[in-house]
Formats: C-alpha cells, structure tokens, sequence
C-alpha cells in the first residue's frame, strides 16, 4: 500500500521549503520505524511504500504526522484494466455513499492505454459488483487511478491529516503542565505550529486520601511524544515555595504569587535550556486567577513571551480536542483519582478577582524570592522520552 501525502503550508514556504521537507521525511522515518516502510519524495509531496500487512497500522500512525494535511491511500497493480477493476472495486466499496466516480490520469502519453478504456472498463465493473450508478458532477464515493510506465495507482478519495507543521521546525517553548485537561492542549497546539514543547510541572506532598500528580504528568508527557518525537519534561518540587508565599504575603493574593513564581522558575529554566518562550493552558475567566487583570498582573513576573492558545475556548472545546489527541483519559483519571498539581491545603478561600501589577508587586514586597528561583532550579529532575516507531522510550 501506498500512502502519498501532501503538506499545504509547507509548499507555501518558496526556497525554504526544502528544510520543512526534509524535516518531515525525516520524522516520518521515525514514526514509521519499526513497519518496513519507505519514505521518499515525489513532485510537491511524501510518499510512504507500506507492506499491505502494515497498512492498517501505518495509516493509524500517519494521524500524528504533523505537517501531512492530506492522506492519500493507494495500491499499485499492473498498469491493465483487468487488473485495476477489483482494486478499484476494492476502494470504491470501503467508502459510504450512493454514487460512485473515477478519475483516471495517465501522465505518461506514452502508454497504449489510454484513460478513458480504463474508465469505462473500470467503471462497469463496478456498476455490475455494487448497482451503483455513476455520477460525474457530485460522486459520494471517488477512487483516482494514476497510469505510469511502473504500473498503475489505485487510491480512495483524499483524507484529512493532522495538518499543521513538521515537529522540531519553529523553535523552542516550555510549557507549564499540569495534571488537568487544558496545559496538555495547550502544549499540543503550539507542537503542531512546529514548535519543539519541553515540558515543566510542579508538584506538592498530597494531601491524605489523594494520589500524586507525577504519574498522569508523566503519562502527558509520553503521549505528546507521540507528536513531536522528542520530550523533556522537568519535574520541580513546588512546596517549599508555597509554605514560604504563605508565610510572607496576603492570603487572598496568595494563588496569584503561586503564579508568578511558576512563571519566574519556568523562565528561569527556559534561559538554562534555550527556550524562547512560555506555553500555559490559560482560559480567560474560567477560574478566579484567570480573569484579564489577574493574568496582566501574574504576567509581569517576567519578561519572556507567555503563548496562550486556549485563551478563548471553553472547556467543552478543550476536552474535545484533549480526546483527539489522546489526553483527556489521563487527566480525567487524574480527577476521578484526586490527584494534587500543588497542595490543596494552601489554597486561599477567597482569592482575588481584580488584582493589578502594582498590588502584586506590594503583596511581594517582603517576599525574598530569588533564593527560592535557584533551590528551585537545582532541585528539578528531568525525564527525557523518545518515539521510535510506536514506542515511547524513557531514556
């Protein structure tokens, strides 16, 4: 089985287009290691030569190939009619609907058959398998039969890739992950714009009863892996620095301090690891720290861009894209189980709604901050995951 594969974006890019080609044939490559299949280029697009026998299981695998905006399947038969119109028929019958067309090409005017035997040939043949009439204008049903010298490709109608652009092509971000629904979403966004997401989650002691957040941050990180091939996830110890906010601010800005120390340790990280900018699952007022003023004043802590792609969904929104991509189990598990991100014992009652920079900064004003940035650091571990074909390896 043949796959061909086109990427929209990526033959917009003029001379550059070669470094996102090759970057998406090499994360092919990987994604496909392990099923005897070839990559090649062909004209303005990929094509992947898949055993029938893996066919089914590369096809599963080609849903996480970023940068593929059309996924067209194919078999190549012997460049005759008799031995196109069981294939076609093959194609034509997988598809739903009650009319049928093909489009046959031949590129190759060199060969002694011409398109339009194979067309009324083909096309009976299925009339008489399947009763089905033919319909030029609107078929419900379509298979496209390229002739050539090689032989003859039998494919079904275009399907929808994952879009977007090739892993590992736009850059370097950290994302702050939790164990809930929106963080994951937000890192798989910016992954699927090329950017290469290194994960950071900070954790408590849970409280008695609850279970620990690193388990499901861990589960998150391998299944983005599956996306962008390559992870790093940090995992940074966040109680010392809650115990020390409770001892020296306002309780009410208390979630917010939590915050900004987030995002002073995670920027911090970023300029260790060569990073470009913060990734949040963000979703303006869905909780109290997250209303326009909140996220202005909690911003300020640094100066790094702070990317927000979830900014303006709901949470509908969000744990639909979570089951498209394979997270919402983990984070729905992680609440059924009531898992910790940070301890629950040192959530303020009534945090603020409308705190601005300047009541932030005088919140923090007895706060001494810096020490807790480098303990902080040197206490992080990190776990580092590779794809190689459908595994996740831990390295």
């Amino acid at each position: 089985m043949d796959f061909i594969l086109q990427g929209h974006e990526i033959n917009l890019k003029g001379a550059n287009r070669g470094f996102f080609t090759t970057r998406l044939r090499a994360n092919l490559e990987r994604l496909l290691d392990g099923t005897g299949s070839k990559v090649g280029m062909r004209g303005m697009g990929v094509i992947v030569a898949a055993p029938d026998e893996a066919a089914v299981d590369v096809r599963q695998r080609l849903e996480r190939a970023l940068g593929v905006q059309t996924i067209v399947a194919g078999q190549r038969v012997a460049p005759e009619a008799e031995a196109i119109a069981p294939v076609a028929l093959a194609m034509i019958a997988s598809q739903p609907g009650a009319s049928f067309a093909l489009d046959v090409k031949r590129p190759d005017k060199a060969l002694a058959l011409s398109s339009h035997e194979v067309a009324v040939h083909v096309g009976r043949y299925i009339e008489e398998k399947l009763g089905l009439p033919v319909d030029l204008r609107r078929p419900e049903r379509l298979c496209t039969i390229v002739l050539n010298r090689k032989g003859a490709l039998v494919s079904r109608a275009p399907e929808f890739g994952p879009g977007g652009m090739p892993a590992g092509t736009a850059g370097r971000l950290l994302g702050l992950l939790s164990a809930g629904f929106d963080s994951p979403v937000a890192a798989y966004r910016l992954i699927r714009r090329g950017a290469r997401v290194m994960l950071i989650h900070f954790y408590g002691t849970p409280l008695a009863g609850h279970a620990s957040s690193l388990g499901p941050a861990e589960e998150m990180a391998r299944q983005l892996t599956r996306y962008q091939l390559h992870t790093r996830l940090y995992l940074c110890p966040f109680e010392p620095v809650q115990r020390a906010v409770i001892a020296a601010t306002p309780s009410a800005y208390r979630v917010l301090v939590y915050r900004r120390m987030m995002l002073r340790i995670a920027a911090a990280l970023a300029e260790k690891i060569f990073a470009h900018g913060l990734v949040t699952g963000d979703s303006l007022a869905q909780v109290a720290s997250q209303t326009s003023l909140n996220l202005e004043a909690v911003s300020a802590a640094t100066r790094l861009p702070i990317y927000r792609p979830l900014i303006g969904d709901d949470k509908v929104a969000i744990q639909a894209e979570a089951r498209r991509i394979g997270t919402f189990e983990i984070s729905a598990a992680a609440s059924t189980g009531a898992t910790d991100d940070c301890c629950s014992a040192f959530m303020p009652r009534t945090p603020a709604l409308a705190s601005s920079i300047g009541e932030l900064d005088d919140a923090e004003r007895e706060f001494d901050f810096a020490p807790l940035i480098v303990s902080s650091l040197s206490a992080i571990e990190t776990r580092r995951y590779r794809l190689r074909g459908n595994t996740v390896e831990l390295l």
